[in-house]
């Protein structure tokens, strides 16, 4: 049975009569919404969270709540909980939010605060249903307003990225992080957002391909629909002329990857996939690397590498990797497929050793398909860091056969605030092996206590 979430008895609702009669009920809708699972911030909040099938469903309790409040109120609050923090509305709720924004977008009920997060909310929808003049229309609105929530200026920024306004997008997100210096969330929101901003406009410098929508259906006709819009705003482009699909190498003809077993080298480039699963059929999602020079990790943008991927073949992202690695499908569908990716990925090893985590029965599998389909020869030896701690692992004090990348990060004290996407886990990943790596000469007599107090010290 449910428990109220203001006292915690048991109740058929999530608030019981006595509560439901002294509590603000849009305040405490507002706190459902923005509450983070596992921040251990409320503990009975923290218990419903832990009996939900994916803790962010704890949001949507504000829906249920919302009943009782007058409309626009009640209209909007269910807006946010379906959008949450990141303002983003789920693709196959947005035919509901266009008709609530519809009729309560403009009420003066609400207040300005609220009318600008419901516009960037709709912002955000339309720019990704390729619907380019009516995110135009309200981008424009919020960029003559004052007080935009960072919500909103996070999907203002990366609309003028998409549309190739780059200088526009970092004004608007830079004046943003100034005005919500101290807000970590917002901050975090922001930085992601100028990042995002910062590296495509690099590639626009650099003569690459310049962001196209990539839908499922109608691509040609979303693309020429996009191409159209850029050229009313000023913005000259042209569609990439099709290129004949090159001939992929044949498995057979393709070489093995080759195993690098002695760790006699303190340069190096420490990779991680993501995929859309586990199997030989599934796609690469996303690449991370960053590179180690002289034992040193080096995590500037120049050495650091990390982009989403559309999936060959048009694979779908499940469920299970969205939870896992919080890339959902419509993400990558968006992203450069991986015959534009690839090279680039490969021109910034270089000749240097891949090192990765399970990278020898995993990783190296998706690097030959890639390979082969792209027509690049992989030359790079791996290093496979899962192989290199199963020397230590009874000194660490692990009896299984192997051991998980977060496992081992944990016991060595290393802290990996995002685990499962690429980049963190190639961070990661370099640091174990560079800890690992200073503690070889340790003697195998040596007790784990005084081993991981070794380590800790590094």
């Amino acid at each position: 049975m449910p428990e109220c979430l203001i006292c915690g008895k048991e109740n058929e609702d999530c608030l019981c009569n006595v509560c439901r009669a002294e509590t603000n009920i849009k305040s405490l809708c507002m706190k459902v919404i923005t509450y983070e699972p596992g921040s251990g911030v409320d503990p009975l909040w923290e218990e419903i969270c832990s009996k939900l099938d994916k803790s962010y469903h704890f949001r949507s309790i504000a829906f249920a709540l919302s009943s009782d409040l007058p409309t626009p109120i009640k209209e909007y609050i269910r807006v946010l909980s379906f959008a949450g923090e990141g303002a983003n509305i789920p693709k196959n709720c947005r035919p509901w939010f266009y008709d609530v924004y519809a009729k309560i977008g403009d009420d003066r009920s609400l207040s300005i605060e609220e009318k600008h997060r419901l516009d960037g909310i709709a912002l955000g929808a339309y720019y990704m249903d390729y619907e380019y003049e009516a995110a135009e229309r309200i981008a424009q609105k919020l960029l003559a307003a004052q007080d935009v929530p960072n919500q909103a200026v996070c999907n203002m920024g990366e609309f003028f990225t998409a549309t190739r306004r780059y200088e526009l997008s970092a004004k608007v997100l830079q004046k943003a992080l100034t005005r919500f210096d101290g807000d970590e969330a917002a901050e975090r929101r922001l930085t992601y957002a100028a990042d995002k901003n910062h590296n495509q406009h690099e590639k626009a410098l650099a003569g690459k391909q310049e962001y196209l929508p990539n839908p499922n259906e109608n691509r040609d006709e979303t693309r020429r629909r996009y191409i159209s819009f850029l050229s009313s705003i000023g913005i000259e482009a042209t569609l990439p002329k099709p290129s004949l699909k090159s001939t992929k190498i044949p498995k057979d003809k393709y070489p093995a990857p080759v195993e690098h077993r002695e760790a006699d080298f303190d340069s190096f480039v420490a990779f991680d996939l993501e995929t859309t699963g586990f199997t030989d059929t599934d796609s690469i999602i996303e690449i991370g690397a960053v590179k180690v020079i002289g034992g040193v990790v080096q995590e500037t943008a120049e050495f650091t590498f990390q982009e989403l991927v559309f999936p060959m073949d048009h694979k779908r992202v499940s469920p299970q990797i969205t939870a896992l690695t919080g890339i959902t499908d419509e993400e990558v569908r968006k992203a450069r497929p991986i015959n534009e990716v690839f090279p680039d990925f490969m021109r910034f090893v270089g000749d240097s050793i891949l090192v990765g985590f399970n990278c020898m029965s995993f990783d190296s599998r998706f690097m030959t398909r890639a390979g082969r389909y792209t027509n690049i020869i992989i030359t790079n030896p791996y290093f496979d860091v899962m192989h290199y701690a199963s020397a230590f692992k009874y000194k660490l004090g692990y009896l299984s056969s192997r051991v998980a990348l977060g496992e081992l990060a944990y016991t060595l004290n290393i802290q990996n605030p995002r685990a499962h996407r690429a980049l963190a886990d190639a961070l990661t990943t370099a640091r174990v092996f560079l800890k690992l790596k200073g503690s070889d000469t340790a003697p195998v007599s040596v007790s784990v206590d005084d081993l991981l107090s070794d380590l800790d010290e590094w």
